[in-house]
């Protein structure tokens, strides 16, 4: 088991994230990132970089390693095409994970496939969630750490949300969060709705709301949307309300779509 603790400070004059202690010495260490997001990353990105030394010292993961790859992760999501797909997005994620109440016994390899599931986003691409999958899956295999096939199968299942998730307990709880969003509160829906169009910018209105409006309607098809029944209570009424407004603000968009040809 690897001997550290972990203490994050942002620095003012640079663009980094600095101090680790090892053990009882402290070891200079930095992130850096040249994106737009990372330059004014606020206090709850900090801290759930501290999630991630936690979850890599829980696991026996050495510090550099770690390191590296809390690095990787940073770059990935705080890339200039990212508006939702943030490390925003992973803390909202753990903090679902927090609220669930029963003991799970793959809670590592959820929390793996959480931090890794988003790591390759590029919105033109079909592959995001496979890339993702085989960047975690290498990781953890090669350090010998938590169950790297599950996590894998984890990420992999976020793929297609139209589709019914996978059977088992730890698949249903990794569909739950990943949709989590969908139940928030309005203005954080209005949020994440704006953000998903953000990162779509290469698509025309025209494009864009036709397919973002099908999508809507079939997630609404779902009986129910969410899998646990705790979910189910807590957030299944709120997100058929924020699709509906959701759709209803899409139709006033579109009716200002000039007829095709003009």
């Amino acid at each position: 088991m690897p001997h550290y603790e972990i203490s994050v400070s942002h620095s003012l004059n640079t663009n980094r994230l600095s101090i680790i202690t090892f053990g009882f010495l402290k070891v200079p260490f930095c992130f850096y990132s040249n994106s737009k997001y990372s330059s004014t990353m606020d206090t709850s990105d900090i801290e759930v970089m501290s999630q991630w030394f936690e979850l890599c010292y829980d696991t026996g993961i050495q510090l550099e390693p770690a390191t590296e790859m809390g690095q990787r992760i940073v770059n990935a999501y705080c890339g200039l095409q990212r508006h939702y797909h943030t490390l925003e997005h992973i803390n909202h994620c753990l903090s679902v994970f927090d609220q669930i109440p029963d003991e799970i016994e793959d809670h590592n390899e959820l929390r793996f496939a959480i931090w890794f599931h988003d790591f390759v986003y590029n919105p033109k691409s079909e592959t995001n969630e496979d890339e993702s999958a085989e960047i975690a899956f290498n990781w953890l295999q090669n350090l010998g750490v938590a169950n790297p096939d599950l996590v894998r199968g984890l990420i992999q299942s976020t793929e297609n949300y139209l589709q019914q998730p996978r059977e088992g307990f730890t698949y249903r709880i990794m569909h739950d969060i990943d949709l989590a969003i969908l139940g928030s509160e309005e203005i954080i829906y209005i949020q994440y709705e704006n953000g998903i169009r953000a990162e779509f910018n290469h698509l025309t209105d025209r494009e864009f709301f036709p397919a973002r409006e099908e999508f809507l309607r079939n997630i609404l098809e779902r009986q129910p949307l969410f899998t646990l029944d705790i979910f189910v209570l807590q957030w299944e009424e709120k997100a058929r309300q924020n699709i509906e407004k959701e759709l209803e603000r899409i139709k006033r968009v579109r009716i200002l779509f000039p007829p095709i040809g003009e």
